[in-house]
C-alpha cells in the first residue's frame, strides 16, 4: 500500500493506494484545482473506492468538482461532515445533481458521524486494513455547526494497517482530540500523522499542544500540508516546536516564511529545499509569484510517499531531507522549523 501526501499548495489531499488500480482520496485541495485528478490519472487509478471530504473549506473541498465529473460511475462512495458550508458547497451541488439524476444511490453518500464507536469508512479483513472515523460525534457536529465552525467537525480518519496507523487529522481542534482520548482511554500511537490544520491554530494554550503532543497523540513522522505564500502564518513554530520535542520528525510540503526569517522572497531556495522533485505537486522549478510579487510554489520536500508493507512503514526520502535541512543556515532570525528544537535560537 501507498499513500500520498499530495503538495496541492495551501491546502491538503491525501490518496492511498489500494492497488488494482484502485484508490482513497481524503480531502481534494485547493479551489477549481485539478491536480488531484491528474495525480489519479497519471498514477493509472480507474476506480475509486472512497472518496472523503473532511470539511467544507474551499482548500479541502476544491479539486472534488472534477473528480466527480472524471469518476462519477467508478465512485463506490462518498463520504462528508455536513457542517454550516455543506449545503452551499459545490461539492454537495454535484453530489445533489448525480442523486437526483439516478448516477448514485442514498447508500452511496455517507456521513461522517462517530456513534458509540469509530465508524468503519473502509476495509479490507483479507489484509486486516480499516479506515475509520474517530471524530467528530453529532453533537460535536451539531455544537460545531451552530457556532459556524466548520474546523470543529472536521473528520478525523485512522488507517490501520496491520500493525501499522496512519492519521488524517485534516483541520481539527483540541476539544476534538479531548473526545477522542476520552473514547479511547490511553495515548494514540501512529507512524505518520497528517498535522491537523497545516501547522495552525487548533488550540488556545501552549499547554493545549504540549498535553496533545504528549499525553494523547505520539507519531514517528509529521507530515505538513502548507503553502509557501499562505498568510495564515503556517506553519506556527509553537506546534512544529511541541511536534520535535516529543520526537517526531516533521516534513513540509512547500517551504515558507516562518522558516526563513519572515521573508516573503525565497527564489534562493527554488525549486526546493530537497530536489528534483519526484512526484507531481504544485511546487514550481521556475519562478513563480503572488500578484504582490512575493515568492510561492517553493518545495520543502514535495510530494510525500509513504510505503506500508506487512512489517514497515517506509517515509520516502525522509533522512534526504533532513540532511537538507540540515544544510540550511542556522540563524537567530531565520531556523528551519522543523530541525530538531533544541532551545539554542529563535524561530
Amino acid at each position: 500500500m501507498e499513500i500520498f501526501f499530495l503538495d496541492v499548495g495551501q491546502g491538503t489531499c491525501q490518496v492511498i493506494m489500494l492497488g488494482q488500480r484502485r484508490a482513497i482520496v481524503i480531502d481534494c485541495g485547493l479551489r477549481n484545482d485539478k491536480l488531484v485528478l491528474q495525480f489519479l490519472q497519471r498514477s493509472g487509478v480507474e476506480y475509486l473506492e472512497r472518496l472523503i471530504v473532511s470539511h467544507s473549506h474551499d482548500d479541502h473541498t476544491g479539486g472534488a468538482v472534477s473528480i466527480m465529473g472524471a469518476y462519477q460511475d467508478r465512485v463506490g462512495k462518498y463520504c462528508f461532515v455536513q457542517d454550516h458550508l455543506f449545503l452551499r458547497s459545490a461539492f454537495w451541488t454535484r453530489l445533489k445533481d448525480l442523486y437526483a439524476n439516478d448516477r448514485i444511490t442514498r447508500d452511496q453518500m455517507v456521513r461522517l458521524e462517530v456513534e458509540e464507536k469509530p465508524q468503519v469508512v473502509w476495509k479490507d479483513e483479507s489484509k486486516s486494513i480499516r479506515l475509520q472515523t474517530f471524530s467528530p460525534s453529532a453533537v460535536e457536529n451539531l455544537m460545531a455547526q451552530d457556532g459556524e465552525k466548520p474546523n470543529a467537525t472536521s473528520a478525523v480518519l485512522f488507517l490501520q494497517s496491520g500493525a501499522n496507523r496512519v492519521i488524517f487529522a485534516a483541520d481539527s481542534e483540541v476539544p476534538q482530540w479531548k473526545e477522542i482520548h476520552r473514547a479511547s482511554g490511553k495515548k494514540l500511537e501512529c507512524d505518520v500523522l497528517a498535522v491537523p490544520h497545516h501547522a495552525g491554530k487548533m488550540h488556545s494554550s501552549r499547554r493545549d499542544l504540549k498535553w496533545l503532543y504528549e499525553e494523547v497523540l505520539s507519531a514517528t513522522t509529521a507530515v505538513v500540508s502548507a503553502g509557501t505564500s499562505n498568510t495564515h502564518g503556517h506553519p506556527r513554530s509553537d506546534v512544529i516546536e511541541a511536534m520535535t520535542a516529543s520526537g517526531m520528525h516533521v516534513l513540509c510540503t512547500q517551504i515558507t516564511r516562518r522558516c526563513n526569517g519572515n521573508v516573503r522572497d525565497l527564489e534562493h531556495l527554488r525549486p526546493g529545499v530537497l530536489r528534483p522533485q519526484t512526484h507531481l505537486g504544485r511546487s514550481s522549478a521556475a519562478k513563480d509569484l503572488t500578484d504582490s510579487g512575493h515568492s510561492k510554489n517553493v518545495a520543502c520536500v514535495g510530494t510525500v510517499r509513504v510505503e506500508i508493507t506487512a512489517t514497515d512503514v517506509i517515509v520516502e526520502r525522509l533522512a534526504d531531507h533532513q540532511r537538507a535541512v540540515d544544510r540550511l543556515p542556522r540563524s537567530a532570525t531565520a531556523c528551519p522549523l522543523c530541525r530538531k528544537f533544541d532551545g539554542t535560537t529563535s524561530s
